[in-house]
């Protein structure tokens, strides 16, 4: 039987589903796959996204120069492998090791990459740090690619185009359908009146409060929506280091209800009262929550967005403003679509399809085609 094993340093609990159905997958292919990950850090658990994965494997980290440089002892677990699956990040000293073995002709197992290409958040695209990055992305057997954006990246590098499979990084979403489709129109009633929502031109923004979410702007935008649409009313849930920015900004501003962090079925409710999901900056995993609760996303052309910025169709499942920059731009593709229920209704319909086509058991298909690739090259 064929071994293969993902090494990562934190086991998230957002990613069990996904090991699950990769076990099993790979399982009917007659392959053993296994996970190695080490204890959290605070921040982490500070964070409630970790999880004990009871078939897998914990081994301890040891941790530099404020973590930039981390070691697993992974090595002696690894050695019988077929092929091993690590992280893209520059910090993690084992994946150098298994590196340089595969170029030294040293016998080891296999090594794929699992990750973005390139930090889609770096100002400095042609840093050291950068640069360092894309001088080892070619230096594995295989890539696992988050999306077609990593995957073209990926290819400009020189890396060969069949070593490269694109799994489509998504979250579980069956349950942000699941509590859409069972929510009664007397609980959004009752919803609206707790808010002291007025209108129906009601958009949501779900996420982090910090600065690649552009909150400012998102505020100025709103304000500029509200000057074309008087009911206009806009929810934003979450929290962050610039929540207390987000206060500021519209401590006289009734309509813009700030209601700090959501979760599950309390999330998903206030998602339904919104006719768009507004994110104006970094655009990741949400696009997918947002579309499984019917909403398309309206974002802009910014130039740091994570991977999953891939999954937006312009003009088609949600809209991407091309001037980053302009608030009223923003506003007016905002205005223009609340004004248009026809296009409106068909973006929502493509919002919800973009996201039943990106579940966790499509991922784990596509990734054990790739790993059975991998073993067969």
């Amino acid at each position: 039987m064929k071994r293969v094993s993902y090494v990562f340093p934190t086991s998230h609990r957002f990613r069990i589903p996904f090991h699950e159905a990769l076990r099993t997958k790979l399982a009917a292919k007659g392959v053993e796959y296994r996970v190695i990950y080490s204890p959290p850090s605070k921040a982490n658990i500070l964070k409630n996204d970790v999880a004990d994965i009871p078939w897998g494997r914990c081994v301890p980290i040891t941790k530099a120069f404020g973590s930039r440089l981390q070691w697993q002892q992974a090595l002696v677990h690894t050695a019988k492998d077929d092929l091993v699956i690590v992280q893209q990040e520059s910090s993690l000293a084992l994946n150098y090791v298994f590196q340089i073995c595969r170029q030294a002709k040293i016998p080891s197992p296999k090594i794929a990459f699992f990750g973005h290409g390139r930090n889609f958040q770096a100002r400095k695209p042609d840093s050291l740090a950068e640069r360092w990055k894309r001088f080892w992305a070619t230096k594995v057997d295989w890539w696992f690619a988050y999306t077609d954006e990593t995957r073209r990246h990926i290819e400009s590098l020189g890396f060969p185009p069949e070593r490269i499979t694109v799994f489509n990084n998504a979250v579980d979403s069956s349950q942000v359908r699941a509590d859409y489709a069972s929510i009664m129109p007397e609980r959004l009633a009752e919803r609206r009146e707790e808010l002291g929502l007025k209108g129906d031109n009601i958009c949501i923004f779900v996420g982090g409060i910090y600065a690649d979410k552009r909150i400012a702007f998102l505020v100025q935008a709103a304000r500029a929506i509200r000057a074309q649409v008087p009911g206009f009313e806009l929810v934003v849930a979450g929290g962050g280091p610039e929540s207390p920015l987000l206060a500021e900004l519209t401590r006289d501003l009734s309509w813009i209800k700030v209601v700090g962090p959501r979760f599950g079925a309390d999330k998903v409710e206030l998602m339904a009262l919104a006719r768009l999901f507004l994110m104006p900056g970094l655009v990741g995993l949400a696009v997918v929550d947002a579309g499984a609760a019917n909403l398309p996303t309206v974002t802009t052309a910014f130039p740091w967005h994570s991977p999953e910025i891939a999954y937006i169709e312009d003009s088609k499942s949600g809209v991407i403003v091309p001037d980053w920059e302009d608030a009223q731009a923003y506003a007016d593709a905002v205005v223009a679509l609340l004004r248009d229920p026809v296009r409106l209704s068909a973006m929502r319909a493509e919002a919800s399809r973009m996201a039943e086509s990106l579940t966790i058991e499509a991922m784990a298909e596509r990734f054990a085609e790739g790993v059975l690739k991998a073993l067969a090259a």
